[in-house]
């Protein structure tokens, strides 16, 4: 599989959806559109097909990011591991695509994916909610 040019493909092209296969007209700047970036991505760098992708297959993926910038670049272990910890969002020590997902969901939407575990996005308590509306309040009456 060639992985060159991965960030334009995944840019410039329609995204497919796997159940109807009927183009779809999505940006890449909503909910199902950052979906499909992750989808692309994960089943480009998925080579093996084993549901996660490993340390040896994340290194095109660097070696893409660089291309993408027209920067050459040889990763070494420590820019690896580094990469490798950024993509694993529940620190799970597996890339998934649900880590995909939730990362593309997260910075092309700037929201944060409805599926994230209870402790990476921890529910505020009524009081708390109360509390912080309070001291917003306040600090604005101060000015």
């Amino acid at each position: 599989m060639q992985y060159s040019n991965t960030y334009e493909s995944v840019v410039k092209t329609q995204v497919i959806s796997g159940q109807d296969q009927k183009p779809l007209n999505l940006g890449l700047t909503d909910v199902e559109g950052a979906k499909a970036v992750a989808r692309r991505l994960f089943d480009t760098y998925d080579r093996d097909r084993n549901g996660q992708i490993d340390n040896v297959e994340v290194v095109p993926m660097i070696v893409d990011v660089y291309k993408s910038f027209n920067r050459i670049f040889s990763p070494a272990r420590g820019d690896i591991d580094s990469f490798y910890k950024v993509l694993d969002r529940n620190q799970d020590g597996k890339i998934t695509y649900q880590d995909l997902e939730d990362l593309c969901i997260r910075y092309l939407t700037n929201q944060t994916p409805t599926n994230l575990r209870a402790s990476e996005a921890p529910r505020q308590s009524g009081l708390q909610q109360t509390s912080q509306t309070v001291t917003s309040q306040y600090r604005r009456s101060q000015f």
